[in-house]
């Protein structure tokens, strides 16, 4: 490639960039004499307790995959009074709950299944739920199978944020993992055109500090968390129902992951697991994933000790966050994260497709697999990637 034409590539890619966001250039910016953070402004916020709560689930599908209303109700009653007995024993500001605290299968069921159990939000069942943290004065994130009256006959699967005032501050619809549930990618045109580009990656502005909900396996991509915190994320949650690799040394391959979340996005990350499955006198748990919290630079601050019921608890001090953001050091990632260099590859990109189930929702996870093989085809056709040896 020529000078002259390197210079028209690279001028091109920053006038594109700079048309969806503000890029810095040197001399906008200037560059400090002393390395110092910048002058403090607002209200501080004081450092808070924050929680991952395991709760048993009880399964919301029988062995012949029927709903289960009162399973539901059981998940929702063990809700409330983790909510209650956190605001007697722990006195947090925010409870993070597991994905499918409320909904749970141990046997394969259908997208059918699925809308059976799925909720409104905000609906008559998340009301017990808004009605818990306005008597705790707290901040409760929860995970759910969601029915959105845009798109009949799909469910999605939710990441729910309430406030002291029982308001929905926040409703994220994971957007990875090949299951049953629609995610709004699969739909992506229509989702845009109904919900709004601000409905992809919300983060709620709240007097704890930033909250987004990031659910599950989105965390293995750090497309994820990176979006997040774009749009400001403070505090990333991550409810999830990971089962721990036979075998797995600790800390395994899953918590790491969220380490690395929280180091490179200067962010606290926290990983909240499933409790218990089954009965109360279903026996021993499984062993999970340990429930986790991380601060921003990657250390753990509390970890569980297994994968029974309660509280994991750490403080969440945002004020020191800020200050190591608005910290021109050598540790400032995102200070010195240069979008239009990345931009660059990702405009050249194609992997998978958006609105791949656009048209009919999916029955089975199986829907996604000639998807996936086409993907896989049209990459080895570019050179992407390559076949192993025969």
């Amino acid at each position: 490639m020529t000078d002259t034409t390197r210079r028209d590539v690279l001028s091109a890619t920053a006038a594109l960039s700079g048309a969806l966001i503000p890029s810095a250039r040197a001399e906008e910016i200037g560059t400090p004499k002393v390395v110092k953070s910048l002058a403090a402004g607002g209200k501080k916020i004081e450092p808070y307790k924050a929680s991952c709560v395991q709760t048993r689930v009880i399964p919301t599908f029988d062995k012949s995959g029927k709903f289960r209303a009162d399973a539901l109700k059981a998940n929702i009653d063990r809700v409330v009074h983790f909510i209650d007995r956190g605001a007697d024993e722990v006195d947090a500001k925010l409870y993070s709950f597991s994905e499918f605290c409320l909904q749970a299968a141990e046997s394969p069921t259908t997208a059918k299944d699925w809308l059976q159990a799925s909720l409104r939000v905000p609906g008559k069942e998340t009301e017990r739920i808004s009605k818990a943290a306005q008597k705790s004065k707290s901040y409760v994130a929860f995970n759910t199978t969601e029915i959105v009256p845009q798109f009949p006959d799909r469910y999605f699967l939710s990441g729910v944020i309430i406030g002291p005032t029982g308001d929905v501050v926040l409703n994220y619809r994971k957007l990875y993992d090949l299951t049953t549930k629609t995610r709004p990618s699969d739909v992506w045109t229509e989702w845009l055109d109904k919900m709004g580009p601000d409905s992809v990656f919300p983060v709620a502005d709240t007097e704890i500090g930033r909250l987004a909900s990031v659910v599950a396996l989105d965390v293995n991509w750090p497309e994820m968390a990176r979006s997040f915190v774009f749009n400001g994320a403070e505090v990333l949650l991550n409810p999830t129902a990971s089962p721990l690799p036979p075998g797995a040394a600790s800390p395994d391959i899953r918590t790491q992951i969220r380490r690395v979340r929280a180091y490179e996005n200067m962010a606290y990350v926290l990983l909240s697991n499933l409790g218990p499955v089954g009965p109360d006198d279903g026996g021993p748990p499984a062993p999970r994933v340990p429930s986790e919290i991380v601060d921003y630079l990657g250390k753990p601050l509390a970890t569980a000790a297994d994968g029974g019921e309660g509280f994991i608890t750490a403080m969440i001090d945002i004020d020191a966050l800020r200050k190591a953001r608005v910290t021109p050091s050598a540790q400032n990632w995102l200070a010195e994260l240069q979008v239009p260099v990345h931009k660059l590859a990702y405009d050249n990109a194609r992997f998978f497709p958006v609105d791949a189930l656009a048209q009919t929702p999916l029955q089975s996870a199986k829907d996604y697999d000639p998807i996936k093989a086409r993907v896989i085809e049209d990459l080895l056709a570019r050179g992407i990637i390559k076949a192993p040896g025969a």
